[in-house]
C-alpha cells in the first residue's frame, strides 16, 4: 500500500509538469502568433507607405508639350526620318519617359499606330528621355519611318502620346495650331516663315554712281544702260528653324506699259552678301560654301515684331550664281514705272532637303520722275 500511494503521488508530480510545459508552449505560441501579425502588420504598412509614395510621385509628374512639339526635322535616307520632340517637366520629379506613340488620325488601318522604344537602332527609337524637373525646350531624338515634317505640311493630323516610366501618360495633337505673331507699329506682309517689313529704308539701291545704299521707291537720274544693285530687309518669324536662300531667289523688276515702256522684265538675281555696289563690287551667290541663312527668331519676341531683326538680301546679278551685273530697261532719262515681284526659294529647316518656292508682291519702282 505504501508502493502505490508513492506511485500515485508520482504521477500527480508528473501531470502538474506536462501541464505546466503545456502551458508555456501555448503561450508561446500565443507570443509567436502575435509578433507575426505585428510583423505582418508592419511590413503592409510599409508597402502601403511605399505604394502611397509611387502614386505621389506618379501624380508629381507634369509633362507639358511646347508649341510646335515637333523641330529639327531631318531625312536620314532609307525610308528614315528623326526630328526632336520638345517638352517641358513641369512637375516636382525627375520623369523617364519610356515609349512614345505616334496615331495617325487619318489611317484607319492596324499601321495608324507607331510604337517608339526608348534606346538606338532599329527603324522607331529614342534617346535622351531623361527629364529633370523644371527642365524647359527639353528635345527627345526621335528616329522613325514617319515622315512628321511633311504630314505637318499637310496637316494631317496625328495624336502624340508620351508614357512614363512610372506609368502616366500625354497626350497632344498634333499639328499644333499656330497663330501668326501680331501686326507690329509698321506694315509688313508674312508669306511662310518670311516677313517683309515696309518702311522707308526696307527696300534700298546702289550703282557704280551711288555707292552710299539710298532709298529705292524713287530712283532720280538713272540712265539706261547703269548698273544697279538692290537691297530688301527679310526676317525669318519662326521660332524654331534656320532658313536657307538658295541662288534662284530673284527680283523681277516688270515694265508698266503705261509708261510707253516695253514691258520687258529685268531680273535681279541674288548676290553674295558681301556685295555693295555693281560691278566692281559684286559678288556670285554661293549657296553651297556660303549661303545666306536667316536665323530663327527668339522664343519670347515673335509676338512683337520691333524686336525682331531683318537680315539684308541683295539682288544684283543677270544669271543666278555669277557677278555678272544688271540694270533696269529705260531709254536715256525717260520716267518709267515697274512693279516688283520677288520670287524666294529657300530650304526650310536650313538642313533639311525640303525647297520652297514663293512669290512675294513686293513694290513699285519710279525712276526718273521729280516726286
Amino acid at each position: 500500500m505504501e508502493l502505490l500511494k508513492r506511485f500515485v503521488v508520482g504521477r500527480k508530480g508528473i501531470g502538474t509538469i506536462l501541464g505546466a510545459g503545456y502551458f508555456i508552449i501555448i503561450v508561446l505560441a500565443i507570443f509567436n502568433l502575435i509578433m507575426w501579425e505585428v510583423n505582418q502588420y508592419d511590413a503592409y504598412q510599409q508597402l502601403v507607405s511605399q505604394m502611397n509614395q509611387v502614386d505621389q510621385d506618379r501624380i508629381s509628374e507634369n509633362l507639358q508639350f511646347l508649341n510646335p512639339a515637333l523641330t529639327d526635322f531631318e531625312t536620314l535616307g532609307s525610308g528614315k526620318y528623326s526630328f526632336s520632340l520638345a517638352l517641358r517637366n513641369a512637375g516636382g520629379i525627375t520623369t523617364n519617359v519610356a515609349r512614345i506613340y505616334f496615331c495617325n488620325c487619318s489611317d484607319t488601318s492596324s499601321k495608324a499606330l507607331t510604337t517608339i522604344e526608348k534606346g538606338t537602332g532599329g527603324n522607331n527609337c529614342f534617346t535622351n528621355g531623361f527629364i529633370n524637373p523644371g527642365e524647359d525646350n527639353h528635345k527627345i531624338f526621335v528616329v522613325t519611318t514617319l515622315d512628321m515634317y511633311t504630314a505637318s505640311i499637310r496637316a494631317e493630323p496625328f495624336y502624340i502620346h508620351v508614357a512614363t516610366e512610372r506609368g502616366r501618360t500625354f497626350s497632344s495633337f498634333y499639328p499644333i495650331v499656330q497663330t501668326l505673331p501680331p501686326a507690329g507699329s509698321v506694315p509688313y506682309i508674312d508669306i511662310g516663315p518670311l516677313r517683309f517689313v515696309f518702311d522707308y529704308y526696307s527696300l534700298n539701291y546702289t550703282t557704280i554712281n551711288q555707292q552710299t545704299p539710298a532709298a529705292a521707291w524713287r530712283i532720280p537720274s538713272y540712265t539706261s544702260g547703269t548698273y544697279i544693285m538692290f537691297f530688301v530687309k527679310v526676317i525669318n518669324i519662326d521660332t524654331m528653324s534656320n532658313i536657307k536662300l538658295l541662288k534662284y531667289c530673284v527680283f523681277d523688276c516688270i515694265e508698266m506699259a503705261a509708261t510707253g515702256a516695253s514691258q520687258k522684265i529685268a531680273s535681279f538675281y541674288i548676290v553674295g552678301k558681301n556685295s555693295r555696289y555693281p560691278p566692281s563690287q559684286l559678288y556670285a551667290y554661293d549657296e553651297t560654301n556660303n549661303p545666306q541663312i536667316l536665323p530663327h527668331a527668339e522664343k519670347g519676341v515673335s509676338g512683337n515684331p520691333d524686336k525682331l531683326y531683318p537680315q539684308i538680301i541683295i539682288f544684283g546679278c543677270s544669271e543666278w550664281g555669277t557677278n555678272k551685273a544688271m540694270y533696269l530697261f529705260t531709254g536715256a532719262d525717260k520716267p518709267y514705272e515697274y512693279l516688283v515681284l520677288m520670287g524666294f526659294y529657300y530650304q526650310f529647316p536650313a538642313n533639311s532637303s525640303y525647297t520652297y518656292g514663293v512669290t512675294v508682291p513686293f513694290v513699285a519702282i519710279r525712276v526718273n520722275t521729280s516726286t
